[in-house]
């Protein structure tokens, strides 16, 4: 059996979760947010071999949410993840916070996925676009010119749903299965690699979209 371990710390809860065949085998969820994230990944991670039956050399690859999501936790994730990837000598395969929460809202109309971060600003990608960061009032009013038929989805304040009246609301995290599912389906395409990997922020998006010209 070759499972794959994927970490979790960018949504609102941490999750480890061992999936194999797009069956969840294992997931664990610690109670409250503010935990010991390194020591908590690896006492989970024991605990899922321990429960499944399964040994380090059963695990296939590691699966990590790279963000958007608070740094901290998200760094402590990813950090992790390229640790023990190097460690066992397999690959990583990068998860997107917004691709999980889409996948998880299961919507047919346009899903507008947000991460508040300072005042009046947020991470934000509308439908299947490149992720951003700027003001959240500007993307509201944005979407406000056209079709409101709209779905927000990830963090989704207050504050957020004052600026887009009307929309519907999606989740603000993947379930195990989904978050199992949508690893799978990464590694099955080959988007994984053996280079360690950073979380997404407003620096590496800003390089990104100069690379892209």
């Amino acid at each position: 059996m070759t499972a794959i371990l994927c970490i979790e710390t960018s949504a609102p809860s941490i999750m480890v979760a061992l999936g194999e065949s797009g069956r969840v085998l294992f997931e664990d969820t610690p109670e409250g947010r503010r935990v010991d994230g390194p020591v908590y990944l690896a006492d989970a991670v024991r605990r899922g071999l321990a429960g499944t039956g399964l040994r380090k050399n059963d695990i296939g690859a590691v699966a990590v949410d790279l963000g958007p999501g608070g740094l901290t936790a998200t760094r402590g994730g990813v950090t992790f993840a390229n640790a023990l990837a190097w460690g066992l000598g397999i690959p990583l395969v990068p998860l997107d916070y917004f691709d999980l929460v889409t996948a998880e809202t299961k919507a047919t109309t346009t899903v507008v996925c947000i991460r508040p971060t300072t005042a009046g600003q947020g991470f934000f990608r509308e439908g299947k676009g490149q992720p951003m960061v700027d003001d959240l009032a500007k993307l509201a009013r944005q979407c406000r010119a056209r079709p409101p038929d709209i779905v927000l989805a990830g963090v989704v304040t207050p504050d957020v749903t004052a600026l887009f009246p009307g929309s519907g609301i999606g989740a603000a995290e993947a379930s195990a299965a989904t978050l199992v599912r949508c690893a799978g389906e990464a590694l099955a395409a080959g988007r994984c690699t053996h280079e360690p990997l950073e979380p997404l922020t407003a620096a590496s998006l800003a390089a990104g979209c100069e690379d892209r010209g």
